[in-house]
């Protein structure tokens, strides 16, 4: 009767440590979500919001490079 008894507690204890373990589980998963969606919405009212600008290659960063690469390279427009 006793052992029957703790075999039970020993069975809910262990039931108990599983269910625990899987709603912390789905509780970080839910939160890396979120933090994950605000990112993306941060990032793109961030896009919506700065003014829209072409993107040069990096070796076209300085006035330099990006008049050395307008005269070498026939398909390169220098950036105003």
């Amino acid at each position: 009767m006793i052992a029957e008894a703790l075999t039970v507690l020993w069975s809910l204890g262990a039931a108990l440590l599983i269910w625990l373990a899987l709603i912390a589980t789905a509780a970080v998963l839910a939160l890396e979500a979120l933090a994950i969606a605000l990112y993306r919405a941060t990032r793109a009212a961030w896009r919506l919001l700065r003014p829209h600008r072409r993107r040069r290659p990096s070796w076209a960063r300085t006035r330099r490079s990006s008049r050395h690469h307008a005269r070498t390279r026939p398909d390169y427009q220098e950036a105003a």
